[in-house]
Parts: C-alpha cells; structure tokens; sequence
C-alpha cells in the first residue's frame, strides 16, 4: 500500500519540499489536552510573503522557494513553478487534534492532473498524518488520507467527493488524529454549500511499528502538477484543537445586541409535508457566522458617518458598501434594513449576518394617520403610484391569446405591487372603492388615498413602498444568512434580489412574500445554495442565459400567490435558454402555478435528488430543449402532468417516482420547430428507465404522443425498461400506452403492456400492478414489489447518471431513493 514516490510522477510531490517541519515544544505545547485550542487562524491580517502570526498557536515558517501570503482573509499558497511544492508550517506539540479549515479555489485547473493541497497533523522532520484535497480539471475534488514517514507518502485510502467544485468555490475539509498504540485516523470533506450527505469520509486505524504515536506541529503543502498551470489556493478558518474542543471566532468579540431569533437548528431548513428530506434556508438567526476582524459592521442604530466599526457602526447597508474594500465583509447587525441595496461591479463583497443576528430586508414600512370613512378607513396624502405593467415589458400592455397571457381575468389584481399588511396578516387589493371590505385594501390614485375596509385604529399597519431589495452586479459576491420580504416589485422589474454578475452566491438566503417573483439572475455560474422562496406573487425564482447556474437544497413553497396564469410564466421555478444547470436536493411544492419549467433553448441539465409536489400545473417541465438528466425524483400529486417532456430531446429519465399526477411521465411534440440544430426542438432519443409510475389520475401510463404526425414512438424514446406501472384496473386509465405513429396517422393506444410490448418491444421487463391498493407508502416510497424482485425488473444504473445523481454506477432498484 505504501510507495516510494518518484520525483517525476503526478502525485510525487504532494509533501516534496520536507525540511523546516515544525516540531513539539513550540507555541501550543503549554495547552492542556483537555481543553487546548492548539490553532485558531480566521487569516485576518495582511502578510506579502509567508502567513504571519496566527491568532492563536503561533508563528508560521514558510520553506525556501515557496510562494505564500495573506490576502482578503485568507492565507494562499501557490507553487513556484509546475512540477514543484510550496509549504508552511507552524510548530507544536500536538497529539490528539481535530483540525477543520476551508480550502477556497478561484481558479480550476484547465489542463494536467491538478492541484494538490495537503494538511498534515503531527507533523515533525520524520512524518505526519495528512489530508489531502485533489482539484481536478472540471471541479473533481479528490479527498485522501495519508501518512508521510520521512520523504514516503502512502496513501491508506482516496475517495472522488459527488459534487464538483465550481471556480470560486470552497472545500470544508478535516481530520481527526487521536491515540497512540493505535491511532484512529478519520478525514473528512464537502464542497461548500453542498448537502450533508454531499460529504465524504475516510476512516483508518494506523497501529503499524511506523505509527506517528507522538506528538508535532501542522503543515500544508501545494503541489502543483507538471502540465498544469500555476494556480494559487487559499486556506481559511483553520482550527486545530483537542477533539470536542470549539475554538472561539477569530475578531474582536461581538458587542451586546439584539437576542437571536428563534429558528430551526443550523442548516435544517423546513420540513415540508410529503418531502424526503428538509431544503431551504434555516431561518433568519439561527445559523452563526464568523466576522472578520476588519468587516464593516451596520447597525439599524448606527450612523453613516461613522467608522462602521462594533463600536462606531453604519447604518444603511449603502454605506457600508462605500466603506468595504474589494473583497472585504459586510456584517449586518441584527434587525430591519427598509433599503435598496446595489452592490456595484467595482468591489467584490461578501454580505452576512453580525454572528447569528436575524436580518431582514425589509421592504414594508409602517404607515398611520387614518380616518375613518363610512365602512372604510382612509389615509389622505397616499400619493404613491407602483407600475402595474403586467408582462416583462414596462408599459406594454398584456397578450391576449388564450391561456397565454399574465394576468388571469378572474385575478385582474395581480400585477399591482401594492401590498398591506395589518399585525401581519396580509391584505387583499381590489380594483374599486366598493369592493373594500375587511381584509381588503384599494389604492384610489385619483383622491391619493389609501382605502382599507379593516379597522387599523392601535394596530400596526405596514405598506411595501420600496421596490427592489438586492441588486448584485459584483462578479464573486457572496450573500449569506439574511432574509428578504415584502417589497413592491413589479413584473418588468424581474424579481425582488437581481443577480447580475458571474459567480456569485446566495447561501441560506429566505426571500418571502414580495409582490411578483422573488429572485432572478441573468449571470453565469451563479449559485443558489438553500435558498427559501416562499409566497412571491409570481415566481419563486428566473433565470436566463444563466449558463452554470447551480441550485442546491433550494425550497420553493407557495409561490403564484396573486394567481398569474401558469402560462407564460408562474409558479416554482423558469429557468430559460442556460446551459450547464443543475438543480439537486430541493423542494417545490404547494405552488399555484408549475413546479421547476425548462422551457426554450437549455442545453444540458441536471435535475437530481428533488420533490416536486402539489403544484397546481406540471410537477417538472422540459420543453424546446436538449439533453437532461431526470434521476432520483418524486413527483407527486400535481395538478397536470408529473415529468413532462415537451419538444425536448436526449431527456435521461432514471430512477424516478411520479405518483397521483394526470400522466405521470409525458412525452409530446408538436409543430414548433428551431433553426439551430444543436437544440431542434424535437422530443427525439428520450430513455425511461426504472421509473416507479403509480395512481395516474389521465390517460394512460405510457404516454408518447405526436401531435405534428411526423415522428413515431420509437424515435420519440429509444429505450423503455425496467419500469414499474400501476392502475386500479384495466379501465383505469383505460390506455395503457398511447404511442405515436408518425406519418402513418394518429397515435396507438395499447390496453395493455402484454399487447404494447408485443407490438414495440418495448418494456419487456417491466411490470404492470393492476390493483385497487397503491403500491406506495404514504411517503411515496414503493411497498409492493421486495427487493429480491426488484433485481428481476430494474436494469443497471450507468456510469453518465450516476456520475451526476446520487444513485450509484450499477445500482439495480426501482423509482427514486428513500431514507
């Protein structure tokens, strides 16, 4: 298992450069066991060559030719040139240690065999335990667990992380040393933003006469690969203490505020009914961030022309964005912030909560001096006027095809941006004076009055007078933590928070209860990471030519509440002419309108992990695109179809259980044509594979329709098998299958698998349940058909799904995965 590493070889040099390792007497020798916090380094400082002084644990020393400093928070390293190592170390006497830190990436490598980072442990001249982090071109994150015993490496164990690394990303690594006669080993790593179960861990238990029983100081080295570009890397948040030791946060310590708002425990998001798993974010408070010692500190107290200091804090968000430099931290103290924030191109920023504050945007203020009126209650003066446009062109009036307009008649508010609350309850807006009653409200633009039909008198009225929240327009920017609500966004305005600039990031963001749609970005590799859209009047979240747009652990819930129609747009989710998307692990449900919509000119994506329930349109909508993967998903219970497949070839559907739709999986083409060839708008070359497909309440259960006649069944899908389908009895659906016929004329309907698999041969080992009892739990998990069965009907899952889902290569099983 062990190996002698050669010089010239690609991994030769993870831990080459050896000499000047720290060794036992230094800094954190006089810490007890029991309670030592050996390291603590937030790299708050700036260092122009090596890393300085840590916070806590010492000074760093860095080997001869290495290339190394502290910048922007964190301590980068880059290797002198392709083919070597850079190091640095800091000395101690450590022993048993969990040591944990973020390893951050702004740049892939493109070519070669990557980059290699490695943190060793008990590091003296004659070894060390190490954890390594492999970057590969593409993102690939390989973790290891090592032991480096003079020049030696050996490699005990190496596992490839599921997700990938997006350029600007960050891994959260560590690992545990603990023992002497044996020593247990574990590593461990995720890329940031990920799910829990994203993560990946190695376990080894070293008792060999080569052991590393005592003690030492920590290392990290970067090797970078001889045909790969030189790179930098950056190393933040290290802490190395004994196990079950919390260091505290690097910075000043946070000064008295407002308590926290109670909430969900860090990371849990929200259970919704139906759902396998959490998503979203946790609420508002609830989740504690670290704040550099030199952030910009606001305060709804504070005073915009102080320093933005604890002590001296700014007050608006705005100007603390004068203030942060390139790369610096806006930390916002607990509260609300009635603003519209633009974080302009010319400063990279990251903006957070003040430790664990709750934070809102807030774009509702308080409103008083009513009268009463009659039945009614008025407030003079109300000279506020919203654009009321209902369609993404501002003053263009709406279409006016049938079922394909924005406003629906029997809504013909939904598009004003006026909203009012009383003691937070959200009122209703009507087009008249005398439609108000309680709980409803009427803006009177011609007497510039304000008209409520409840009782406003001792109670807290609040009116949305701002129209956008967050508008991000600084390439890398990162918001995390805070909460955005009720403002007056109109429809052309695009949505509440903009995102406006390649690689950004919205981490454990709620965006709730504004006008129309809550979040829309227009940039590449933008990232949504546990983000909650909840009750928006629109959409919960847009995008387009959003090429890498990556959604993770999102939840979208109650989104469609003014009752625009499903079509052109409503409801979950549109993501529009992108390529590269990846949406995983996320929740939508309960929305009037449809469930996740790829419609018009997407080019690759990936929709793994998710739950898509209760939505009044389609459950998932793929249309006038190409080539997606759809694996491991439940969708269940919608109002139309569950997966749809519409004028959209090279779909992938594995592993998928669509419960209780109309037609559960749909496949059809129609007339619409497009004049490039890369995505032609044609539902060609379309595999179903392992689907569980239960309780259809349309048609048929196999169903693949042309309505143009021109192609046929057997090239809409090229492969059908392994499925599982169910109906109560042969007459319901009546059809089993409806199969186009292309040119021949209309389609075929089959009453029977027996009868379609004859005539196709198609499905031949797939089943039909035909029984009054549903085959799945309540859960949507599948009871009827035990595993040793299974095996019979399910075919291998291939390499190309699970290399983009959590399903495993070959994995034989039926319908989506289940805790």
């Amino acid at each position: 298992m062990f190996r002698r590493f050669h010089p010239t070889k690609t991994g030769a040099l993870l831990l080459a450069v050896l000499l000047g390792i720290g060794v036992a007497g230094g800094p954190g020798e006089s810490a007890s066991a029991a309670t030592a916090v050996y390291v603590k380094d937030g790299m708050a400082r700036s260092v122009a060559s090596g890393w300085g002084t840590s916070e806590v644990g010492g000074s760093w020393t860095t080997a001869p030719g290495s290339v190394a400093s502290v910048r922007d928070g964190r301590g980068w390293v880059s290797s002198p040139q392709p083919g070597r190592t850079s190091r640095v170390s800091l000395a101690g006497a450590m022993q048993d240690v969990d040591s944990t830190f973020s390893l951050a990436v702004p740049t892939l490598p493109t070519s070669g065999t990557g980059l290699y980072l490695s943190h060793g442990v008990r590091s003296t001249a004659g070894g060390a335990y190490i954890v390594g982090a492999r970057i590969m071109v593409g993102g690939v994150v390989e973790l290891s667990l090592q032991k480096r015993t003079g020049v030696t490496v050996g490699t005990f164990a190496s596992v490839r992380l599921p997700e990938r690394i997006r350029q600007g990303g960050t891994v959260d690594v560590r690992i545990q040393a603990t023992g002497s006669t044996t020593v247990a080993l574990i590593a461990s790593a995720r890329v940031a933003g990920s799910a829990d179960s994203a993560a990946r861990t190695l376990r080894y238990s070293d008792s060999s006469a080569k052991r590393i029983a005592g003690s030492g100081g920590t290392e990290f080295s970067l090797y970078t690969s001889s045909s790969t570009a030189l790179l930098p890397v950056g190393v933040d948040d290290l802490s190395i203490a004994a196990p079950g030791v919390s260091a505290p946060p690097p910075g000043p310590a946070p000064a008295p505020g407002p308590a926290p708002a109670p909430g969900p425990a860090p990371g849990v998001g929200q259970v919704v009914t139906g759902a396998r798993a959490a998503a979203g974010a946790s609420a508002p408070g609830s989740v504690a961030y670290k704040v550099p010692s030199n952030a910009i500190i606001v305060s709804p107290g504070g005073n915009d022309s102080a320093a933005g200091t604890v002590a001296a804090p700014v007050r608006t968000i705005t100007a603390a964005l004068r203030k942060v430099p390139n790369g610096g931290t806006i930390a916002l103290r607990g509260g609300v912030y009635h603003e519209s924030v633009i974080v302009a191109p010319q400063k990279r920023v990251t903006l957070q909560p003040y430790g664990s504050e709750a934070v809102w945007l807030d774009g509702a203020e308080p409103v008083s001096g009513f009268r009463a009126s009659g039945n009614a209650w008025v407030r003079p003066g109300w000279t506020q006027q919203l654009d009321a446009s209902p369609t993404f062109v501002r003053g263009a009036s709406d279409g006016s095809a049938e079922g394909w307009r924005f406003v629906d008649p029997a809504y013909p508010m939904a598009a004003h941006p006026d909203q009012l609350w009383i003691d937070g309850q959200q009122l209703t807006q009507v087009s008249s004076r005398s439609q108000v009653a309680p709980g409803r409200f009427f803006v009177d633009a011609a007497a510039d009055q304000l008209v409520v039909g409840s009782d406003p008198n001792g109670r807290r009225v609040e009116a949305s007078t701002l129209v956008s929240a967050l508008s991000v327009r600084s390439e890398g920017s990162v918001v995390r933590g805070i909460g955005v609500r009720r403002y007056a966004t109109s429809v052309p305005d695009m949505g509440t928070v903009i995102i406006a600039a390649k690689g950004v990031t919205l981490s454990n963001v709620t965006i709730r209860d504004n006008s129309t749609t809550g979040l829309y970005t227009w940039a590449k590799d933008t990232t949504l990471s546990k983000v909650s859209l909840m009750g928006n009047g629109l959409l919960g979240a847009g995008a387009a030519h959003a090429d890498g747009l990556e959604i993770r652990g999102m939840l979208s819930s109650g989104n469609n509440r003014e009752r625009f129609n499903r079509a052109p747009v409503s409801g979950a989710l549109k993501i529009h002419s992108s390529s590269g998307v990846t949406v995983a692990d996320s929740v939508f449900a309960d929305n009037y309108g449809q469930g996740p919509w790829f419609d018009e000119s997407n080019n690759g994506v990936v929709f793994t992990g998710n739950d898509s329930l209760r939505n009044t349109g389609n459950g998932l909508v793929f249309e006038l695109s190409e080539r997606a993967v759809i694996a491991d998903n439940v969708v269940a219970d919608n109002g139309i179809n569950g997966i749809y497949i519409v004028n959209a070839g090279s779909a992938s559907i594995w592993n998928n259980t669509a419960v209780g739709n109309e037609r559960n999986i749909a496949v059809t083409q129609d007339s619409r044509r497009s004049k490039n060839p890369t995505i032609p708008w044609m539902s060609k070359n379309i595999v179903i594979a392992n689907n569980v497909s239960a309780d259809p309440e349309g048609t048929c259960l196999v169903c693949i329709d042309d309505f143009s006649r021109v192609l046929t069944g057997a090239q809409m899908v090229t492969r059908a098998e392994g499925n599982v389908y169910h109906r109560t009895s042969p007459s319901a659906p009546r059809s089993f299958a409806i199969y186009a016929q292309g040119a021949s004329g209309s389609s075929r309907s089959f009453g029977t698998l027996s009868d379609f698999v004859a005539a196709t041969g198609r499905e031949k080992r797939s089943v039909l349940l035909e029984q009054t009892s549903s085959p799945v739990n309540a859960d949507y998990s599948l009871r009827s058909i035990s595993p040793e069965r299974q095996s019979t009907i399910a075919v291998p899952v291939p390499d190309q799904i699970a290399d983009v889902s959590g399903l495993a290569s070959g994995e034989v099983r039926l319908g989506a995965r289940f805790p």
